[in-house]
């Protein structure tokens, strides 16, 4: 009985550490490094999931390779400043899943962030700055993205790229030398309450293929059009509580070519935009449905009739 109440406690230690998983600290101004720690867990193998909780200035691209369940925060604001030669991302994350990284200021590095190779990278309250290129980059990757703002970077405040998934609730992009929101080559991103705002380029650009969903968006005063959709891209504006607002931008409100279609989805407004028509279509015939219930002008012409409503309703 003493052996067996022995080994039903030892179970139960088991049992509740691997719940708890492994924590570790790191203060970047004590000299500690973020990197060094993780090489040192990845050859001891610690339990999972890890959970560093990080504090202080940290300058060093940060390399996160062939991890699961891991999560960086900080409760006290740390930084992480990448390479000032911009060689690398101040922060890289290949081949991971479930990386969870929360609450950091990340500056520099020719990306802010890149989360890569099959990685699925969740990104909670981060300010990604003054990259060389992308504030936040995903490569066949995906991941949720909450609250966060990206500015001042190089290209792209966020950028999903070759198939990435990615949803994006709250936060900001803004002051970036091309697009706010950027997806590329079949990406799907979905942006709900969000403001894409006074950026070089177009507030959301969506290329090759890809989809996006917005619902309950500001994209305002970018120096391009407020959503652009190119090459067979799928555009879909809806509304949740208050709609989509696309005005203000220098450009067109939304812009079609190249195959692509938008669908307006009850109550948006897209108006007030400094080229019109507010929605066009570049040539003027690809596919549309709802264009005139959005408040603004429009050049594109929609087929009607009952062959069209019922290809329209088909789901």
């Amino acid at each position: 009985m003493k052996n067996l109440v022995i080994a039903l406690a030892l179970t139960l230690c088991a049992i509740t550490a691997a719940a708890q998983g492994s924590r570790f600290n790191v203060n970047c101004d004590k000299g500690e490094k973020i990197n060094k720690l993780l090489n040192t867990i990845a050859k001891a193998g610690a339990q999972t999931p890890i959970t560093i909780n990080v504090s202080g200035t940290c300058k060093e691209s940060v390399l996160i390779q062939n991890f699961d369940r891991l999560t960086l925060i900080t409760k006290t604001g740390a930084v992480i400043i990448g390479p000032s030669k911009n060689v690398n991302a101040a922060v890289t994350i290949l081949n991971s899943s479930f990386v969870t990284l929360q609450g950091f200021l990340i500056q520099g590095g020719v990306n802010g962030i890149a989360c890569e190779q099959n990685s699925t990278c969740n990104l909670t309250g981060l300010t990604v700055e003054n990259a060389t290129g992308e504030g936040v980059r995903y490569g066949r990757s995906e991941g949720v993205v909450t609250g966060g703002v990206f500015q001042n970077n190089g290209f792209r405040g966020l950028n999903a790229l070759n198939g990435s998934k990615v949803v994006v609730f709250g936060g900001v992009s803004q002051g970036n030398a091309d697009a706010g929101f950027g997806l590329v080559s079949g990406s799907e991103l979905a942006l709900q309450n969000v403001a894409s705002q006074n950026n070089a380029g177009s507030g959301v650009i969506a290329l090759l293929g890809s989809s996006v969903r917005l619902l309950d968006n500001t994209i305002t005063g970018n120096g391009g059009n407020g959503i652009s959709l190119v090459g067979q891209a799928n555009g879909s504006l809806e509304q949740g509580s208050t709609g989509n607002v696309v005005t203000g931008n220098a450009g067109n409100g939304v812009f079609l070519t190249d195959l692509s279609f938008a669908r307006f989805v009850n109550t948006n407004n897209v108006s007030g935009n400094l080229t019109q028509p507010d929605i066009t279509c570049v040539p003027q015939f690809p596919a549309t449905r709802g264009a005139a219930t959005a408040g603004g002008t429009t050049d594109c012409v929609e087929p009607s009739g009952p062959k069209a409503e019922r290809v329209l309703d088909a789901r």
